[in-house]
């Protein structure tokens, strides 16, 4: 199993213990294009927009889950796409991202600790490089929840994440 390759998150459950999120439908700007699984920011234009690396706190959170697929620009701002707002409580199963991939291994000494979102080809992951842009805290890597079927040792290991409070404050302020 070490040679993962980087893939949309997926939620896995929340605070009280549900595996589903309430969905809802949002505008979505005309150029936008993001896949099924990206983390997404509404927009003081009342549109949603796909969430951008470095994209925390401090630049305006996200705060929104994609549930579809925009894989070509709508070309107006009149069409709704199924997305869920992310809760504190909401628990991701996300890659780990690092530019030197084969440092990308987590580690229980990790948990608790914050990461950046990182976005490349419609796909977001967590730089676990960047603790500067603060946007995840690791609950726990996925290899001790499964290791039969991940290890420690994946080019691009999984964790389970939650969004930071701070960013899903900043986007609800916007």
């Amino acid at each position: 199993m070490a040679q993962r390759t980087l893939v949309n998150p997926r939620f896995r459950y929340n605070a009280e213990g549900l595996d589903a999120m309430a969905t809802e439908r949002r505008l979505v700007d005309a150029a936008e294009t993001f896949e099924a699984g990206q983390f997404l920011r509404l927009a003081t234009d009342g549109l949603i927009y796909a969430a951008v690396t470095d994209e925390d706190a401090s630049t305006g959170g996200f705060q929104y889950f994609a549930m579809e697929s925009v894989s070509t620009a709508l070309g107006n701002d009149t069409t709704r796409k199924k997305m869920a707002k992310i809760t504190e409580g909401d628990i991701f199963e996300i890659n780990a991202y690092h530019a030197t991939v084969a440092s990308a291994v987590l580690t229980e000494s990790m948990i608790g600790g914050l990461y950046a979102l990182y976005v490349a080809n419609n796909v977001c992951s967590v730089d676990v490089s960047d603790t500067s842009n603060d946007a995840f805290e690791l609950v726990e890597p996925s290899w001790v929840e499964s290791p039969y079927n991940n290890t420690s040792s994946d080019t691009y290991a999984r964790g389970l994440w939650k969004v930071i409070p701070a960013v899903l404050e900043a986007a609800r302020a916007s």
